[in-house]
């Protein structure tokens, strides 16, 4: 009987050397939870009583992604116990380093060295969902951006987030920032609990800053009574995020919606959810989460995480993802690739994901916008873009305001998030009120968002 002749032990190894770094990516992918090339956002949601815990419905509460602006929500929290500790005050000032300035839209538009007071920084966070401000307070908590992401997973772990890792201060895409519905509400949770003082910013739908009034996103507590916070978040790969927390008669809900296909179905379905909530009168049989160690209580009880202990933190971290592999046996094939695979398992290098580019907002018939004029200034880019979504509300209400500069000195004031159709009608409306308008479609040129 013929038998196909085996493969010398040195073939196999050259063969898993070649392919080493897809069968690394493989495990990574397997272990999170996520695609290589993930098609569609991972839909979830929870809704969970914000004073029992207890969780009335959840739908893949589990399953691991990406919290894109959610992640200002932790940022917030650090900053808020900074505040409780003192060593920081709403009067002080925050400086802009270039690395925090250069941050993509959306942002401030500001350069390096200008400052900020820590209460605005706090409205252009929760209001303006502000990368640039993002980072420099990041920056200023943790001393690099990168230390204070620790500190955020290190938080993350203490609240009792078990699946969530952090390695920015906004959101913005990397592979390995991750989170699920559940560890979300979590942080929902602990906000309302330990920092109720601060709590009112999340009920601010607009501030003002250099003259500019900025508007938020949060649409749900326009159309849900008794909505009052907390954060949205959006880029490509996660779908539109929203952490909405509401009260009625004395009795508080969180509820948690990732990977909607566009804003306004996602405001819906958590409308539905909330509403849902409040109608049940017990649980599903589910708690949120078992107490938190250190999480309530004074300040100076929450463990302090400092720079110098951050690679302990990154290894603590890691081991809660990546299950440790067996001891390699030099012989077997098996250990080869587990070898490869636990090397190419470090934490990631920040990249852009090319499927974070804000073209999609409202689905994918919704990659239209107008342009309404070209400046020289961003102050009057913006006004004129603010007088647009105004002028039309029923057409531009839910939509979003983009200054792109692109590789040139001119703002071009532009409005994105509609259907061909409404694009047109929208300019056509705009020009019958004397105002320029021009439809266009998003494209790769358009900056990356996390809102």
């Amino acid at each position: 009987m013929f038998l196909p002749r085996q493969p010398k032990r040195g073939a196999i190894l050259s063969i898993l050397r070649r392919f080493g770094a897809t069968l690394a990516i493989m495990a990574l992918t397997s272990v999170l939870g996520l695609q290589t090339a993930q098609a569609k956002p991972i839909a979830a949601s929870i809704v969970v009583d914000a004073e029992t815990g207890e969780v009335l419905s959840r739908s893949n509460a589990d399953a691991v992604t990406y919290p894109a602006s959610l992640t200002k929500m932790m940022t917030l929290y650090l900053l808020f116990d900074a505040l409780d500790a003192g060593t920081v005050k709403l009067s002080d000032r925050i400086t802009f380093s270039k690395n925090a300035a250069s941050e993509p839209a959306t942002n401030m538009n500001v350069k390096a060295g200008d400052t900020i007071t820590v209460e605005t920084a706090i409205l252009a966070m929760v209001v303006r969902s502000a990368n640039d401000v993002s980072t420099a307070v990041g920056e200023r908590l943790g001393g690099t951006e990168a230390a204070f992401a620790r500190m955020m997973t290190a938080k993350a772990r203490a609240l009792g987030m078990n699946k969530t890792v952090f390695r920015n201060a906004h959101g913005l895409p990397n592979p390995s920032q991750v989170t699920s519905a559940r560890d979300m509400a979590t942080l929902g949770v602990a906000l309302l609990r330990d920092h109720p003082k601060y709590y009112g910013y999340f009920k601010r739908n607009s501030f003002v800053y250099r003259g500019n009034t900025y508007g938020g996103h949060n649409r749900v507590m326009k159309k849900f009574a008794g909505a009052d916070g907390i954060k949205t978040g959006y880029i490509r790969a996660a779908g539109f995020n929203l952490v909405s927390s509401a009260e009625r008669n004395g009795r508080r809900l969180v509820g948690v919606v990732l990977g909607g296909p566009s804003a306004p179905i996602r405001d819906k379905q958590m409308v539905a959810l909330l509403t849902e909530g409040f109608n049940a009168r017990n649980g599903i049989g589910d708690v949120l989460m078992a107490k938190a160690p250190g999480s309530a209580g004074p300040a100076q009880e929450v463990p302090v995480v400092t720079t110098a202990a951050a690679p302990e933190i990154d290894a603590v971290v890691a081991s809660t993802l990546v299950p440790t592999p067996k001891p390699a046996q030099e012989d077997s094939i098996g250990s080869a690739i587990a070898t490869m695979a636990s090397v190419s398992l470090a934490p990631a290098v920040a990249q852009p994901d090319t499927q974070a580019v804000a073209n999609v907002w409202s689905g994918d018939k919704n990659q239209y916008g107008i342009q309404v004029g070209a400046y020289s200034k961003f102050k009057p880019a913006q006004k004129a873009a603010e007088r647009a979504t105004k002028a039309v509300p029923t057409l531009l209400a839910d939509t979003r305001i983009v200054i792109d500069r692109g590789n040139s000195s001119i703002y071009r004031a532009r409005v994105f998030g509609l259907s061909k159709a409404d694009a047109d009608t929208a300019c056509k409306k705009l020009k019958a009120k004397q105002t320029d308008c021009l439809v266009v479609k998003a494209d790769s040129s358009i900056a990356q968002t996390a809102q």
